[in-house]
């Protein structure tokens, strides 16, 4: 199960975000990031909830929430 939480979801006051393809684009008030993602017309996703600060990345959720299943079948096979 994907529980992820997204966008207006996140709780930090500061996050560590990455973009798609996982450069480190440093360290951000949520709000500066959230706007981020939204000028990139992309989600912020809390990946790493338990690092301080929380990690998110910026993508589509959909792709987020897809690649996440696809993981799973791949581990539920092996």
């Amino acid at each position: 199960m994907i529980t992820a939480r997204v966008n207006g979801r996140i709780k930090a006051a500061r996050v560590r975000v990455i973009d798609r393809e996982g450069a480190d684009l440093g360290i951000f008030a949520l709000r500066e990031a959230l706007e981020m993602a939204q000028g990139r017309s992309e989600d912020l996703i809390e990946i790493g909830p338990e690092d301080e600060p929380p990690l998110c990345q910026v993508m589509d959720y959909g792709e987020y929430r897809w690649r996440i299943q696809e993981q799973q079948k791949d581990r539920a096979h092996d």
